[in-house]
């Protein structure tokens, strides 16, 4: 059996460079970082300050 060739995973690796999976990837960090923003804020707000901290 032979190991498949560097061209082969250059292919495979590929997708990495798409625009789809960039704009993807790019919202659904913009969405994790609101997210974080949201329960920090509402824990500033209504639960123990970490701020001070």
């Amino acid at each position: 059996m032979t190991a498949p060739s560097a061209n082969s995973l250059r292919k495979d690796m590929r997708i990495f460079r798409d625009p789809g999976f960039l704009i993807t990837l790019l919202l659904i960090g913009l969405l994790a970082a609101v997210g974080a923003y949201i329960l920090v804020h509402a824990s500033n707000e209504y639960g123990i300050p970490l701020q001070r901290y």
